[in-house]
């Protein structure tokens, strides 16, 4: 009977031991690995590399992401996990680049029809207010009143 409960016990332990590694990074154990940028063995396993990146109107952070980081140029190499974080967040940012046409409304009112994927996407409602803020010649942001 003790023997039997023994052996439970062992089984019970490493399947838990086997959970863990499985949610541990396969790169955990990389020490001194060769950069593919600048060519040096600077790659060393990290648990708080941060992902960035900016798509019009959007900048995306991520931090606390695993992989490898070069210690001589800063090259990231994300590990699986990270890597399938990162691509979920990604998919959340909206599309960019619209392209829309500004039209004639009045004497010296001007108007710009929005594209459907663009109203969609914000979830743009009718008679929405909206602020506008010139940013150069030739940008501006476009706010909506919530």
């Amino acid at each position: 009977m003790k023997r039997e409960k023994a052996e439970e016990k062992k089984i019970k332990e490493a399947k838990k031991l086997a959970a863990r590694k499985i949610r541990e990074s396969p790169m955990r154990d990389i020490k001194d690995g060769v950069c593919p940028v600048c060519d040096k063995a600077t790659m060393n396993y990290s648990e708080e590399l941060i992902f960035e990146t900016y798509e019009p109107g959007e900048r995306l952070v991520i931090s606390s992401l695993r992989g490898l980081k070069c210690r001589n140029c800063g090259n990231q190499a994300y590990d699986i996990k990270s890597l399938g974080i990162i691509e979920k967040a990604i998919e959340k940012l909206p599309v960019g680049g619209y392209e829309c046409t500004i039209s004639t409304l009045g004497s010296e009112k001007f108007g710009i029809y929005l594209p459907k994927d663009v109203l969609r996407a914000m979830g743009i409602k009718k008679k929405i207010k909206a602020i506008i803020t010139p940013i150069t010649k030739k940008k501006m942001i476009i706010e909506l009143d919530a």
